[in-house]
């Protein structure tokens, strides 16, 4: 198993630092080896006469997705291991535009001009003085853009789960979209600028048909869920798949903004007593409900009991939830252990104790 630095709470570590400067390093080198140290280079997409750019982003693409679709099937990456982006649509939909008027208009993305500046590009140094001078407008208008952060958000979805398909389906067919734009590529080269020397040649026919059975054959690697059922086992193993009612009440308490507690019970005895913050709601809908907490923040699941929460729990787990936890004992270990008054306990409690207990009954039993 590869333990990541975000997984390992390591991101402000040394080695976290020392292995960002070492990626950058090399990720400069690419770019420049690539010829991306040159904005005519990188604006000669728009004129279908030198497409590196399509070339190398595809490839970057396919890398990261066949190479982190093996890892995880074989059991060697987690994806709770990776810091995932949750899909905001505002944010990234009026993002993606700047970013591609700015792309358009300077000949140039804050990577490529970095490496441009260090290769002494003039140009690129004007552009990311206006990068700066955006991220400084960008902070000074916060108030006014900070809707736009959560319009439209998501949490973490990927593009398979919301086109509905399986895994191994959606990189297949991302992957022969790849192929085709590599061809599509040389061929606009080669009538445009007469260059296209890949064109029809063996190098690139091979290539495809290599991606194109790797993309194949991860269908075959391993179950799709067998990732998944191996990490909810650990998580189960290390008790990491359930929340301690004690745990759940200071969060609940403190106002978490990023808690969605469901209540799993019928709704007349939801109707009757329910966990403060608590939503009510039926087995089939659990997926649709939670769909924009999906891998964003913490799910829990209660009941009488647990047994109807681990089945949610697994089940969910399967189309891709990495962040549901079930009540401990359920409902009725929460009242024992949170709601229950000091001076009924069989066994005496600590004043900090007892001062917790009488600040869990104010807040859960206030009408």
């Amino acid at each position: 198993m590869i333990e990541t630095c975000f997984e390992a709470g390591l991101l402000d570590s040394t080695r976290a630092f020392a292995l960002a400067a070492l990626i950058g390093v090399f990720f400069g080198f690419f770019l420049e080896a690539a010829g991306f140290g040159s904005s005519r280079r990188l604006s000669g997409i728009f004129y279908f006469r030198d497409m590196a750019v399509i070339k190398v982003i595809f490839t970057a693409l396919i890398t990261a997705m066949l190479g982190l679709a093996y890892l995880e099937a074989f059991g060697w990456v987690r994806t709770e291991g990776l810091h995932l982006l949750p899909t905001v649509y505002g944010a990234q939909v009026v993002g993606g535009l700047v970013f591609g008027v700015g792309f358009v208009l300077g000949g140039w993305c804050p990577g490529t001009a970095a490496a441009g500046c260090v290769s002494g590009k003039l140009d690129a140094l004007v552009f990311l003085a206006g990068a700066l001078a955006g991220s400084m407008l960008f902070n000074e208008t916060y108030e006014t853009v900070a809707p736009l952060l959560s319009t439209g958000d998501r949490g973490v979805r990927f593009v398979y789960d919301s086109l509905g398909v399986p895994k191994s389906i959606f990189i297949f067919a991302f992957t022969t979209v790849a192929v085709l734009s590599f061809w599509t590529a040389e061929y606009l080269e080669r009538r445009v600028a007469g260059r296209g020397r890949y064109l029809f040649s063996p190098f690139l026919t091979i290539f495809s048909l290599c991606l194109l059975l790797v993309a194949w054959a991860f269908s075959l690697a391993l179950p799709p869920t067998a990732g998944t059922e191996a990490s909810l086992l650990a998580a189960i193993e290390e008790g990491e798949d359930h929340i301690e009612p004690e745990e759940l009440a200071d969060r609940l308490l403190a106002g978490e903004a990023e808690l969605f507690l469901a209540d799993l019970r019928p709704a007349d005895e939801y109707r009757l007593f329910r966990i403060r913050g608590a939503e009510n709601i039926e087995l089939q809908r659990l997926p649709a409900i939670l769909a924009p907490w999906k891998n964003r923040g913490t799910i829990v699941l209660y009941s009488n009991g647990m047994t109807h929460p681990a089945q949610a729990r697994d089940a969910l787990s399967r189309i891709g939830y990495r962040n549901v936890h079930i009540l401990t004992d359920g409902l009725g270990g929460f009242i024992a252990r949170c709601l229950k008054p000091a001076s009924l306990r069989e066994e005496p409690v600590s004043p900090g104790t007892a001062a917790k207990i009488s600040a869990w009954r104010s807040y859960f039993l206030a009408r």
